[in-house]
């Protein structure tokens, strides 16, 4: 995983208890159509149950570091400190959570990595706003730090300032030139801004330095793919859409997008059988309809 979306530091114990624990704890989300209200309620005792016996333990743990001021000291308490409001978190005590994130800030000696534990604990919570003030407060703090730069693009491109999302992706990739998630999200922000030559060539350079995550591969696929469609490079479309589908066979968009290239191409079946395939997954389409009026005509 790159560095920049997986900032924070070595989890601890508690940590890695809740991430075990997660993928079970997530299933209230669709409580309503999968599981009985009982089992819901059952559910929701658990991860209540769970996050005040994890919480019992921080008192404890706090004494133990003692009270002298150090390094190490400030570390391992910001670790705890982290701990917690990521079990108020799982327990959507949000208030608290927000809490204990703004008391990572003022623990001294001050790390500035704080700044984007709390940006993207916004970034959850939808504050785009307050998210990106504190990625580019950490940018301040650390220059040379390119996750605050990269949380930047990321807040700015949710709340669809695409220019200055761009802007601070491109400072992300001047500190790290090897990452190539930070150009994956850049060359996503330019495609909003319809610079799509712009765009192809940082996919192009993204894949040559190998996303690591399947994820990755494949919006840098389909997203270099729908950029050469609009650079006129209907083959290279087609080619980028079969990379992504070989990732994610069930990418319905990409079915889409390389049936339009090949009807640009003058394929006229291979146009036709992306577009049927298409409409089974979206069988109100009016759009894939009519396509599809079109090539049988």
């Amino acid at each position: 995983m790159s560095r920049l979306c997986n900032p924070s530091t070595r989890p601890a114990r508690l940590l890695a208890t809740l991430a075990l624990m997660l993928p079970l704890l997530a299933a209230p989300a669709r409580a309503d159509s999968i599981l009985s209200e009982r089992l819901t309620d059952q559910i929701k005792q658990y991860k209540l149950n769970l996050g005040r016996e994890l919480i019992g333990e921080f008192e404890m743990r706090k004494k133990a570091l003692g009270e002298q001021e150090t390094i190490e000291r400030a570390e391992r308490l910001r670790q705890l400190i982290k701990e917690r409001a990521a079990i108020y978190e799982m327990i959507e005590d949000v208030d608290r959570a927000e809490a204990d994130f703004n008391a990572l800030v003022e623990v001294k000696p001050q790390n500035p990595i704080v700044y984007s534990d709390r940006g993207y604990f916004y970034m959850r919570q939808n504050r785009f706003p307050d998210a990106a003030r504190d990625f580019m407060t950490g940018s301040r703090l650390a220059p040379s730090q390119a996750v605050f730069s990269y949380g930047a693009g990321r807040a700015f491109s949710r709340m669809g300032d695409y220019g200055e999302a761009v802007a601070h992706y491109g400072e992300a990739i001047r500190l790290a030139p090897n990452d190539s998630i930070p150009r994956i999200s850049r060359a996503e922000a330019l495609l909003q801004l319809a610079r799509y030559a712009e765009a192809r060539s940082d996919y192009d350079l993204a894949l040559t330095l190998g996303p690591q995550q399947q994820s990755d591969r494949l919006f840098a696929y389909f997203g270099r793919g729908y950029a050469s469609i609009f650079t006129g490079d209907f083959t290279g479309a087609v080619r980028d859409m079969d990379a992504a589908l070989a990732v994610e066979p069930n990418m319905v968009r990409a079915v889409v997008w390389r049936g339009y290239a090949r009807e640009r191409l003058g394929q006229r079946d291979g146009a036709l059988a992306d577009y049927e395939a298409a409409l089974r997954a979206n069988p109100d389409d009016g759009w894939l309809r009519a396509s599809i009026r079109r090539m049988r005509s």
